[in-house]
């Protein structure tokens, strides 16, 4: 089931959704500004997000220790 995370946690007004489907193995980044200006969406694989984002296997188990 896909789960949601908001940036900032209270975000009101303007803020970043991230959304994790693990069945896709996809994550979803949306965002809006001043509650009516939408950000275009992008979406990914985890493998494809933590590529770009330089994040290391090894950076993931230390994360995890």
């Amino acid at each position: 089931m896909p789960k949601t995370i908001y940036i900032p946690a209270d975000a009101k007004h303007s803020g970043i959704d991230i959304t994790w489907t693990p069945s896709a193995h996809r994550i979803d980044i949306g965002g809006w500004y001043d509650d009516c200006v939408g950000i275009p969406p992008d979406a990914m694989s985890l493998k494809e997000f933590f590529v770009k984002l330089g994040i290391t296997k090894k950076d993931c188990l230390n994360a995890f220790e």
